[in-house]
């Protein structure tokens, strides 16, 4: 399994971040990495996006949600090809209080072909992710608060 990892501390409060992650309809005003979703934000519902990584063309996915815990946790498996290449999104965010947390953006990649996809589109998954966070963190403490 191959993991990529990224954080980055808010100034807002797990519900205020909890907010803008969770109103996917606004991804396309903000978030340069997870450009479309469309679905119901519940557990075992099936979700569609559109994601660019940096430097690439978009590609369209599905995926299902494992993990729905407002305002903690929200996470979703994608099998590209069953064995080959799946991958488990998942966002965590932890409450320091005073108006402070942090975000965890994670992507576990697992399959036979994890290892190469991860060679090949390391350095573009971390970049994307990073991109994101520091969207997400102007979008929740410009408009949220």
């Amino acid at each position: 399994m191959k993991i990529i990892r990224s954080e980055i501390t808010i100034n807002a409060s797990s519900e205020e971040v909890w907010s803008v992650l969770a109103a996917f309809h606004l991804y396309p005003e903000w978030n340069p990495f997870i450009r479309a979703v469309r679905g119901n934000l519940l557990a075992g519902k099936q979700l569609w996006f559109k994601a660019r990584l940096d430097g690439l063309p978009a590609i369209l996915f599905r995926a299902t949600i494992r993990q729905f815990v407002p305002p903690v946790k929200l996470g979703w498996y994608a099998i590209f090809l069953k064995g080959i290449f799946e991958a488990y999104h998942y966002f965590e965010i932890e409450d320091f209080g005073s108006g402070k947390s942090r975000f965890i953006n994670i992507e576990e990649f697992s399959g036979l072909l994890s290892g190469v996809v991860f060679f090949l589109l390391e350095s573009r998954f971390k970049k994307s992710y990073q991109m994101m966070d520091e969207a997400l963190k102007e979008r929740v403490e410009v408009y949220v608060q």
